[in-house]
């Protein structure tokens, strides 16, 4: 599966040429011949057989070019539009856009208008020549060049006065000759780009899918498969409908539909028994069509390994180190960003290569500027240490910051101990410190509860929990959180109350026993009464938080979301990482 997933990337390019001859005019029978033999080849991606398709089709397409070179304008369109595809290939698309757009080509001409539009960078007299070409398209009939001229006007874009009814006009003009991208824009338009109409927004966003446009299909089997609304209209749950719409789209072999599909099978959604051997088909499917989250999927199914039956000798995917990572590769090169992270876990534990903290830091970076918080914790910790970069504790303080802004707990945690470090410039170091440890806890306990309900491992989160409040409970006994006249000032009572909880994530710990017990035994009974009347309170508060956080959650999902299979930001399960130590 592997071999062929990587394989079938140039197959993948050859599908976005998305040749359709009943779009042109007059093409030529050679023309028309290939353009089939393209469509035949491309029906047999995932037969087994990638070697024979791929030099099909690339034979196919030197047949294309060969009748470009011989002045067939619907074949030099068609070059033109692979090399767009292609890196380094925009100068000989621009070649061929121009000569089939001399001769009439209006897919040509409007492409070639929006590339000179779009490349412009203020230069007014390519902006009006891109522009004249889109419209000069759209005037003799092209739907896609309408459908152009109709976002120029409603954005007032590329030097074209913004004209809400022209826009609309183009639109309508396209919808009508049963283009159905111009349908899903006027579901668009109506949601609020150029009016506000729920109802018409919702009824274009049918016809766009009853005439099959993949966005229509793809949004209304989402807004379908558990209710939800489009703008203020509320649209009632209709899985059977939701599952007919990705069924449709991935009859369209197109990859977010398989990849649905293979989200349906595998949770067993929709009425649809749970079928893991079609899900990863499907899965396949859409891998091949280079649907990152499938690629993704695919990687961790190999990351892992599956059996689904515990009591049976079969494997469903054994665990392949060398595919995982190959997978994971493609899924970063598709735009994934957890996808980075994951492939810098690999080289950071030297699975199936060789360690290499230079290269997991490169990763690790890439998918931390992309959002990932779990990678900003890894650069934090890497910049901490000095590990595959220079060292710098404020880079990695900043890290820790952004981590933490993203919700991740260690981010809270890590950033406490660069200020209580004194790497940070804080008016009050300790008192930040403080601060950051209790956001940890919180958020820790919130992570513990969470794996409690759903029966997974808390391990990881227990640990942060009893680090945190012991570190508060250090703090307090130090008496540096809140000094006078820079003279420590111990609080004990409040040291109790995180030593305490500590000990109750782990009653076993002798050293945290000794510690508690050292500040119990300086205590009065009045304040080891008022330090339990405290931690029954923070319990409380507690316990409120994270209940109000749940109840946000879950009225938050009105069910837009179709299954798909959403990467979860961790390392792989297998050989967990440690802290990156520096090379010595």
């Amino acid at each position: 599966m592997l071999q062929s997933l990587i394989q079938l990337k140039f197959v993948a390019m050859a599908a976005a040429l998305g040749l359709n001859t009943e779009d042109w005019k007059n093409p030529s029978p050679e023309m028309t011949k290939q353009v089939q033999t393209l469509q035949d080849s491309m029906k047999n991606i995932g037969s087994g057989k990638a070697d024979e398709v791929q030099a099909k089709i690339g034979e196919t397409i030197k047949g294309i070019k060969e009748l470009a070179d011989k002045g067939d304008k619907d074949a030099q369109f068609a070059i033109a539009l692979f090399s767009q595809n292609q890196q380094n290939g925009m100068p000989q698309a621009l070649e061929y856009y121009k000569k089939a757009s001399d001769q009439g080509q209006l897919q040509a001409t409007n492409n070639l208008g929006f590339i000179i539009a779009a490349g412009a960078q203020g230069d007014e007299a390519k902006q009006k020549e891109g522009v004249a070409l889109i419209s000069k398209a759209a005037e003799a009939g092209n739907n896609p060049a309408r459908r152009n001229m109709a976002q120029f006007y409603l954005g007032g874009l590329g030097g074209v006065k913004k004209d809400v009814a022209t826009a609309q006009k183009l639109l309508e003009t396209a919808a009508a000759e049963k283009d159905s991208q111009a349908a899903y824009d006027l579901s668009q338009f109506y949601l609020g780009s150029g009016a506000t109409d729920e109802e018409k927004a919702y009824d274009w966003l049918v016809k766009a899918a009853d005439q099959g446009n993949a966005s229509g299909l793809d949004t209304l089997g989402s807004l379908l498969f558990n209710g939800g609304s489009i703008g203020k209209k509320k649209v009632a749950a209709d899985p059977a409908a939701a599952l007919d719409k990705f069924n449709k789209l991935a009859e369209q072999k197109n990859p977010v539909g398989l990849r649905k599909l293979a989200g349906v099978y595998e949770a067993g959604l929709a009425g649809v028994k749970p079928d893991f051997k079609k899900a990863l088909e499907y899965y396949s499917a859409a891998a091949q069509g280079n649907d990152a989250l499938a690629l993704f999927r695919l990687a961790s199914f190999n990351d892992t390994g599956v059996k689904l039956d515990s009591k049976s000798d079969v494997v469903d995917v054994p665990r392949n180190d060398a595919a995982a990572l190959s997978l994971y590769r493609l899924a970063a090169q598709n735009k994934l960003p957890i996808a980075n992270y994951n492939v810098g876990v690999f080289y950071e534990q030297g699975r199936t290569v060789d360690r290499d903290l230079a290269k997991a830091f490169g990763f690790f970076q890439e998918a931390a500027q992309a959002g990932v918080a779990l990678a900003m914790q890894k650069v934090g910790l890497y910049y901490s240490n000095g590990a595959g970069t220079v060292k710098d504790p404020v880079a990695a303080a900043g890290w820790f910051a952004r981590s933490a802004a993203a919700g991740l707990p260690e981010g809270h945690f890590y950033y406490g101990m660069v200020t209580e470090a004194g790497l940070v410039d804080k008016e009050s170091p300790f008192l930040a410190a403080a601060n950051s440890y209790k956001n940890a806890y919180r958020s820790a306990a919130a992570m513990s509860s969470q794996a409690l309900e759903t029966g997974a491992d808390h391990a990881a989160s227990d640990a942060l929990l009893m680090q945190s409040l012991i570190r508060i409970g250090n703090l307090y006994a130090k008496g540096v959180i809140a000094p006078k006249d820079n003279v420590a000032q111990p609080d004990l009572q409040n040291a109790y109350v995180y030593f305490q909880q500590a000990l109750e994530v782990d009653p076993k710990n002798e050293g945290l026993n000794k510690l508690r017990d050292e500040v119990k035994g300086k205590l009065s009974p009045v304040q080891i009464k008022d330090a339990e009347t405290t931690i029954a309170a923070m319990k409380k508060s507690l316990e409120d938080e994270i209940t109000k956080a749940k109840a946000a959650a879950k009225a938050g999902a009105n069910g837009a979301a179709a299954p798909v299979a959403t990467p979860v930001e961790a390392a792989p399960a297998t050989a967990p990482a440690k802290t990156p130590t520096k090379k010595k």
